[in-house]
């Protein structure tokens, strides 16, 4: 047996010769960049015995998992249970010959160029105790592991350009992606860039973009104001809520259409609970934040108070009304889903518009805008800024088409 030290660049000069050398590749590595190497490596599919990638943390190119999709013998460690996927093995074999490279380099830019990287070269005979140890190890990945798929592949994309958006990206990178449906992934709504949202929602037809905006900003100066939504006096409520009659606009605040964003005029037992101010309603906006990010957490906190103010009604609140009073309070975040809108909004997200309930329009609705190109934009400089501060409610401007 021969044993050999080696850097990051000869890690990267070792692997080239030992992939157009051997026969099988038995692979688990934590981490991949589509590099040279990986190009190389990817033109010997037929050579692949074991082979897993970890995706913690979104760490690994989506480049090389769409080349991943379909090959045999390949997964994606996505079920490892506890701590982080982390291995770095590479051992291959032709015959009675076999040859590992094992250390701390990952098949990434970093691990093969970049980095300060330590690790050691095998080679000798496969029936060797040590080879025998690194094709049991790497057979052993595969139970963390899923073969690469085309809607996997796609999930993913979408799931790492929302980890480079955020602090502390989560380790498994579909967490919280696992129910929305895979053809919304490679939604138009998603591939909508920052430049053509705006230019889509200041060409609307039926928003007066101005009015629309000045409307959002008095609902948060309200909200500001008080520290519940019981607190604000009632024609303020009702506003809020969409269903202010012509006489209760008594200031120039209120003299406004504040049907815009989803009137819910006719909404009876609604309009009674603003009406008379119920405590749950008011306790369930009061649980989303004002500010920073809402969670699932906030809610499904916010859905549990709604539903509850309705618990004695035999007509319960649903999406419109529960999401009117939500994309008022974090318009940044939420958007009002009702008649004139659903329709558009369900092909643009790809969601069923008949199976919109309170329980999965978190995943259909919200984390569909969270994935999308245009709302991971940075704010903009000058008159976008305050579209962009208020930008999942005016989706509406590009959803709504009337009867």
């Amino acid at each position: 047996m021969k044993i050999e030290f080696l850097t990051a660049k000869e890690v990267s000069i070792a692997l080239r010769g030992l992939i157009a050398e051997h026969d099988e590749f038995h692979w688990a590595v934590a981490w991949g960049s589509m590099t040279d190497v990986a190009k190389d490596f990817l033109k010997h599919s037929a050579k692949f015995r074991d082979v897993t990638f970890g995706v913690a943390f979104c760490q690994t190119d989506p480049d090389l998992i769409e080349a991943l999709v379909g090959m045999p013998n390949t997964q994606v460690a996505c079920r490892f249970p506890k701590g982080t996927y982390h291995p770095k093995v590479y051992c291959f074999r032709s015959g009675d010959e076999a040859a590992a490279i094992v250390g701390s380099a990952n098949f990434t830019f970093g691990g093969l160029e970049r980095n300060l990287e330590a690790a050691i070269a095998v080679t000798g005979r496969a029936d060797e105790p040590l080879f025998q140890d690194l094709f049991a190890f790497t057979r052993s990945c595969r139970k963390y592991g899923d073969p690469v798929t085309a809607d996997f592949a796609t999930a993913y994309r979408a799931s790492w350009r929302r980890a480079a958006r955020m602090p502390k990206p989560p380790s498994n990178p579909l967490e919280g992606l696992d129910r929305i449906r895979p053809a919304a992934f490679s939604s138009p709504l998603i591939s909508m860039s920052w430049n053509d949202y705006v230019a889509e929602v200041r060409a609307s037809a039926h928003h007066d973009i101005g009015g629309s905006l000045a409307l959002l900003r008095i609902a948060q100066e309200w909200f500001a104001s008080v520290a519940s939504f019981a607190d604000l006096p009632p024609a303020q409520r009702k506003a809020i809520a969409g269903i202010i009659g012509v006489n209760q606009k008594t200031d120039s605040s209120l003299k406004r259409d504040w049907g815009w964003f989803g009137s819910m005029q006719g909404m009876g037992d609604f309009a009674n609970r603003i009406d008379r101010n119920d405590q749950h309603l008011a306790h369930a906006l009061d649980s989303i934040p004002r500010k920073g990010v809402v969670t699932k957490g906030h809610y499904e906190k916010f859905v549990g108070l709604f539903r509850e103010a309705f618990a004695n009604s035999s007509r319960t609140g649903g999406v419109p009304t529960a999401s009117r009073l939500l994309a008022m309070k974090r318009p940044d975040t939420f958007i009002c889903l009702c008649k004139p809108n659903i329709l558009q909004a369900s092909q643009r997200m790809s969601f069923p518009r008949t199976t919109l309930t309170l329980d999965n329009y978190w995943e259909n609705v919200i984390e569909v805008i969270r994935l999308s190109n245009w709302y991971d934009a940075d704010k903009p400089d000058g008159a976008d800024g305050e579209i962009w501060e208020n930008r999942t409610a005016m989706l509406d401007a590009i959803l709504y088409k009337p009867d």
